[in-house]
């Protein structure tokens, strides 16, 4: 078996006396698309800003690629390879949006600090950026400030950002949140392009975009994994119906 890109072994999170994350064990293989699912106040952005390091556990270790990264600051886990997107987007909104990828890529480079990088860099960050808006079909929108964008188009440039930055793990919290919902479709057909070999692992509300993106769903209720398995495992699982879909057990 391949060693996981991530590993979370027994990750808590403690607020003063309140648990809001218990003793979670979870792994994320190269490519795979996962789905982090559960009632409202279940821990899961709490879950995804302790594997970006935005918090660090009260308990337990998190491993990428074998190697210990629990006392890990945020900025040093983007570096290596973990990415992630906001519920709330936060662009430079009088940008455009080939400004914002371009910050995002010279960032990345370690060339953010340079009033005039030389032809060859420039030519280097332009061609990332055009990489980035074919992938996500931002072509007709890349002069244009973000501000004055569609709510919909300003997540799809938050998501560019994050694969600017080149992970290996991307995180994604709710990414179509406050999209109107005749736009939440271009959003995912978007996360349907991204690179194969990235690890995704997305909160999402939606049931039906669950079970259309996810591979594995991992469900998690008071902090706790509740259940895991495939979309078909989990849509069977009675409990998981009756505290996530709301119906009553069968039988």
């Amino acid at each position: 078996m391949p060693e996981p890109l991530l590993e979370l072994g027994g990750v808590s999170r403690r607020f003063g006396s309140l648990e809001v994350v218990r003793h979670v064990d979870l792994s994320l293989e190269r490519g795979e698309r996962r789905a982090l699912v559960g009632p409202n106040g279940a821990g899961k952005t709490t879950l995804i800003n302790l594997i970006s390091g935005r918090l660090p556990p009260s308990g337990g270790r998190i491993w990428m690629r074998g190697r210990d990264v629990t006392a890990m600051r945020e900025a040093r886990r983007v570096k290596a390879g973990i990415g992630r997107t906001f519920q709330v987007t936060s662009l430079f909104r009088r940008l455009a949006i080939e400004e914002n990828l371009a910050l995002a890529v010279a960032e990345h480079l370690g060339v953010a600090g340079r009033l005039r990088p030389d032809r060859a860099l420039r030519s280097r960050i332009d061609a990332r950026v055009a990489e980035i808006t074919a992938m996500l079909h931002l072509d007709d929108y890349v002069t244009r400030p973000v501000e004055v964008l569609p709510y919909g188009i300003q997540r799809m440039v938050e998501l560019g950002i994050a694969l600017a930055l080149e992970p290996s793990i991307l995180l994604l919290d709710e990414p179509a949140a406050g999209v109107p919902r005749a736009d939440v479709g271009l959003i995912f057909e978007a996360v349907d392009r991204l690179p194969k070999e990235l690890a995704v692992l997305l909160i999402e509300h939606d049931i039906d975009v669950v079970f259309r993106f996810a591979r594995r769903v991992t469900v998690l209720v008071a902090g706790e994994i509740y259940a895991e398995g495939t979309p078909h495992e989990i849509s069977d699982h009675p409990g998981v119906r009756a505290l996530y879909l709301g119906e009553a057990p069968r039988g």
